[in-house]
């Protein structure tokens, strides 16, 4: 099994960079895990937030293949317990 981990834009936060290759060490040890960071869109001042969603929606999906298994990420979405 292999972790790959998309994201959208690179972090300038020097802290959570370092804690991001912090854990991806952590979890080198268990399982093979790579981190991909997609460039942000350019030119996106006249782009909808729908319009921008949906191009960055493009780029993960170019990412990704058929038998992949897709889970997302969301800071706003239902937080489960560990049952």
């Amino acid at each position: 099994m292999q972790i790959k981990l998309l994201a959208i834009g690179k972090t300038n936060n020097k802290q959570l960079q370092q804690l991001i290759e912090d854990y991806q060490k952590r979890l080198s040890h268990y399982i093979k895990f790579s981190l991909e960071i997609i460039p942000d869109l350019k030119k996106t001042k006249n782009l909808t937030e729908t319009q921008l969603k949906q191009k960055e929606g493009e780029l993960i999906l170019n990412k990704i293949s058929n038998t992949d298994v897709l889970i997302l990420l969301d800071e706003n979405g239902k937080q489960l317990n560990s049952v």
